[in-house]
């Protein structure tokens, strides 16, 4: 297939489920739907049951092609992220949750002290 062919068939797809979604808000029924806009009611309907096996794909249901995404879960840490090693030789462990200010009155803190 071409991808002239392979794009046009994308295009009537996204055509396809936009109709399908403007009827779904216009509280209309199908035929008088399709005859207001000029559509035939046996392509509507076709394209209705490919879209809702396309829905149904997507939402893991017949889906049996494997997907191009996992999962990964990133490992929790309360570990320090920021440490300094004082001229003491100490070190000072601070963690992720402190704000600017409670780190700028640290190192005022430590520069008071002459420990940095």
């Amino acid at each position: 297939m071409s991808s002239k062919q392979t794009k046009s068939n994308e295009e009537r797809r996204q055509f396809w489920q936009m109709v399908i979604e403007t009827w779904q808000d216009s509280g209309m029924s199908i035929s008088k739907f399709c005859k207001a806009e000029g559509l035939s009611e046996g392509t509507f309907y076709n394209w209705r049951k490919r879209l809702s096996g396309r829905h149904a794909q997507r939402n893991g249901q017949a889906d049996s092609s494997p997907s191009a995404f996992i999962e990964v879960a990133m490992p929790r840490s309360d570990h320090a992220v920021l440490e300094l090693v004082l001229c003491s030789g100490n070190t000072l462990r601070i963690s992720s949750g402190a704000d600017n200010k409670t780190l700028s009155d640290v190192i005022s803190v430590l520069r008071q002290e002459g420990l940095c």
